[in-house]
């Protein structure tokens, strides 16, 4: 939470500070310095508005995912242990009287 305040503090910093840049760039050519750090922080904007939020909403579909899987994995395996045992419980008389017959 603390990293996304601090990414929307930057982002609003750099959005008035591309404003000044954009009102003295009508005066002014810039300078390359400043063009330089223009070119950086719009990257880095554009990383933050753009590319962090998918990243995170990959991380929270990932975490949605597994707990669906072990939802699952909870309700399924008292159902596949009663399975197995009913299984075992129809096929256990039949194995046994084929064992009976097969014995001389």
């Amino acid at each position: 939470m603390k990293l996304l305040a601090a990414a929307l503090l930057l982002l609003c910093a750099g959005h008035l500070q591309a404003a000044l840049v954009r009102r003295d760039a009508e005066d002014t050519a810039p300078p390359a310095a400043a063009d330089f750090f223009t070119r950086h922080f719009q990257s880095f904007s554009d990383f933050v508005t753009k590319e962090l939020p998918q990243k995170l909403r990959a991380e929270e579909l990932r975490s949605q995912a597994e707990t669906y899987l072990e939802q699952a994995n909870r309700q399924l395996v008292p159902l596949a242990q009663e399975l197995r045992t009913n299984f075992l419980g129809l096929f256990s008389p039949l194995l046994e009287l084929a064992k009976r017959e097969g014995q001389p």
